[in-house]
């Protein structure tokens, strides 16, 4: 509470602040401007009323510069021998005359002070002064203060000589001239302007020539350098000194009309104290300050009182629920005097409460689920992910894997089995978490019952937040399953079979009745013979794989099974070789069927080019290929897989869909790659692990 009081009445106070702040810089930003403003449009006011009375003027001006043309023409053009006193007298003592050179020099005058005047150091208005000189008329100019002398007010004219070569100028002085300037002086009315500006430190006016208007003196070289550069540019410049917190701004005002040669135009330098504003800042900085602290030490106040009035009663209810966390669920919660507490203890003794039945429904619940899981037939294990500990095994597991609970629970797979389960296990864990669920089939030891196939199912077990939590699985004891439908499938082949060779001893006896002679009965009789000696070797060499066991892979010699699967066919001239050396497979018991088929296959469909069949292999990478290849018809480019799907084929054996089968048990495939018209190729791909070669 203290912290989010403290943070309010800062953010407050900060606010405040920064508002107040900008507030008062747009404020003095507006005072300058409109006092800037204020000053141009003084000046612009007294010009305006200057040009009123400047123009009552051009009349007598152009009178008395006709004059001084006649004293011109009458001394023939020669200002030397002009009479310039004279002509002074008759105009009056207010007139004085000057005669200008197309150099832009003052060489005769009745004003002694100007003599010897350059106007090209004045450069715009030597180009003026040029201009009217190869003109003609009669050229006013302004009211302007004159350069050097006593800086009088003068009105100003000009008028070009007939010949060209001189410019007579006229100028004319006035106490009215000077009476109208102080009843417009701009110093008086600029400063009734900045008064009310309480920023402004000082102010001065500089003429177009760089010159102080109130005493016509230059400034310094510093000053008069920043007045040059503001009447060069036409435009204000803003000079700051950090160092006395002072801004002075050089105001331009143009006041300056292209028809006239003189520039009245005006230079204000006004200087701004910052150092006011500084401190106006520092004031309202203290006061921001001092009133947050006065808010905080209130604040701060109030929240110690409420949190006691608060704090002590969460302490007592507190307590009174560390006791009910630590096991003792009968445990009340006390009484309080407030109402709002007392809805908290009232709904911490209900869940109080309902926490004791929960527990005794999850009890019985928990019992209800080890009592169900122990009679299923199947075994149920879990393993914690955390730690890789059992948790849970029940009896089933017990009989399969003749482990009883006691020796499993709280130990990892680590600690329980070889090195070489334990790495099977984590694969099948890890396949489980890709997949959502892990499949296999594996045998195991059982000292009573011998070798047994257990089907394992894997699942994980996520939370509510899915996260993985648990590894669960089911084994199922296949053995006898297994057993059975690995029986069933050999009675089923062998009795096709048998059948096969029936069909054909019967149709020899009936094609020997129809036969006359001895010899011809006795070629039938001799097939006949060879298929019933076909049907003895196949029903003993089935009883042979039921009295080793059909149940689980073994490994077995291809040699011999070769050998073996060329027994059982009936007499033939076909050419039946192996080319290799003797190997050994781990595979299905029913692989010495599937050779036998590949070579009934041949026969049967072989055709009457068939005069071979070979047995090689070729290394292909770490696997081993093993390689059934004739020279008899082959199979189409078209039936190369459909030979493998189920139904397809008729005759002896018990098609090439079982043969995949039975070879995909131990992870064996096969697939054809011979040539049509060249004989049938049948490619049998062993992985590594699952064949090794003997001497």
């Amino acid at each position: 509470m203290l912290l989010l009081i403290m943070c309010i009445v800062g953010f407050i106070s900060l606010n405040s602040y920064f508002y107040t702040k900008n507030n008062f810089e747009h404020e003095s930003s507006l005072l300058q401007l409109q006092t800037e403003q204020n000053i141009i449009e003084a000046m612009r006011l007294k010009e305006i009323t200057w040009n009123v009375y400047d123009e009552t003027l051009n009349g007598q001006m152009k009178e008395g510069l006709g004059s001084v043309l006649l004293e011109y023409n009458h001394s023939r053009g020669e200002p030397d021998e002009m009479d310039l006193a004279k002509v002074k007298r008759n105009l009056g003592e207010h007139y004085d005359i000057y005669i200008i050179n197309e150099s832009g020099v003052i060489v005769f005058t009745t004003y002694a002070q100007e003599l010897g005047t350059d106007f090209r150091q004045v450069p715009y208005f030597y180009d003026y002064l040029t201009k009217i000189r190869f003109s003609e008329g009669f050229f006013p100019d302004r009211i302007v203060r004159e350069r050097l002398g006593a800086g009088r007010l003068l009105k100003y004219a000009y008028m070009p000589t007939p010949d060209h070569r001189f410019i007579l100028e006229l100028g004319y002085s006035s106490t009215i001239l000077e009476e109208l300037n102080q009843k417009l002086d701009d110093k008086d009315s600029i400063r009734r302007i900045v008064s009310v500006n309480p920023y402004v430190e000082d102010f001065t006016i500089f003429n177009s020539m760089g010159r102080r208007l109130d005493d016509n003196r230059l400034p310094d070289e510093t000053v008069l350098g920043y007045v040059a550069t503001v009447l060069k540019n036409r435009a204000t410049l803003e000079v700051q000194d950090r160092d006395h917190q002072r801004t002075t701004r050089y105001l331009m005002v143009d006041l300056k009309v292209d028809k006239y040669g003189s520039d009245p135009s005006r230079v204000v330098a006004i200087t701004y104290n910052q150092q006011l504003i500084h401190d106006a800042l520092d004031r309202l900085i203290l006061f921001h300050i001092l009133t947050g602290i006065a808010a905080i030490s209130i604040g701060c106040v109030l929240a110690y009182g409420f949190s006691l009035r608060i704090t002590r009663p969460i302490q007592k209810i507190v307590g009174d629920v560390d006791i009910i966390a630590h096991g003792d669920l009968e445990h009340r919660i006390g009484t309080t005097r407030s109402s709002e507490f007392a809805i908290l203890e009232n709904s911490t003794n209900l869940m109080v409460d309902s926490l004791k039945l929960a527990l005794l429904q999850v009890k019985d619940g928990e019992t209800l689920r080890r009592e169900i899981f122990d009679q299923v037939p199947v075994a149920v294990f879990m393993k914690d992910v955390k730690d890789g500990r059992y948790t849970y095994w029940n009896k089933a597991s017990e009989r399969i894997f003749e482990r009883k609970a006691s020796e499993v629970i709280g130990k990892t797979d680590r600690e329980l089995f070889s090195p070489e389960m334990v790495s099977i296990i984590d694969q099948e864990d890890k396949e489980s978490v890709l997949n959502h669920i892990s499949i296999s089939n594996k045998t195991i030891s059982n000292k009573l019952r011998g070798q047994r196939i257990i089907h394992i199912i894997v699942v994980p077990i996520f939370n509510s937040e899915n996260t993985l939590q648990y590894i669960l699985g089911i084994g199922e004891d296949l053995t006898e399953e297994t057993r059975n439908l690995k029986m069933d499938l050999l009675f089923s082949i062998t009795r096709r079979d048998i059948l096969d060779q029936l069909s054909v001893i019967m149709n020899y006896l009936e094609r020997a009745q129809l036969k006359t002679t001895r010899e011809e009965m006795q070629m039938f009789f001799n097939k006949t013979i060879e298929s019933v000696e076909s049907i003895r070797k196949q029903m003993a060499f089935g009883k042979s794989l039921q009295d080793l066991g059909i149940t689980s892979p073994s490994w077995q010699s291809v040699k011999k099974l070769w050998n073996d699967a060329a027994r059982l066919l009936p007499a033939n001239e076909v050419d039946i070789r192996k080319d290799m050396a003797d190997v050994e497979l781990y595979a299905d018991p029913l692989l010495a069927r599937v050779f036998y088929n590949l070579l009934v296959n041949a026969l049967n469909h072989g055709g009457p080019q068939l005069t071979r069949v070979r047995l090689y292999t070729k290394m292909s990478g770490e696997s081993l290929v093993l390689i059934v290849e004739d020279n008899g018809t082959g199979i189409p480019l078209d039936k190369k897989e459909k030979i493998f799907e189920f139904g397809c084929g008729k005759g002896a054996g018990l098609g090439l869909f079982l043969i995949r089968e039975i070879l995909g048990n131990t992870g064996i495939m096969i697939t054809e790659t011979g040539e049509p018209g060249k004989g049938a190729k049948f490619e049998i791909l062993i992985p590594k692990g699952k064949f090794r070669f003997i001497s």
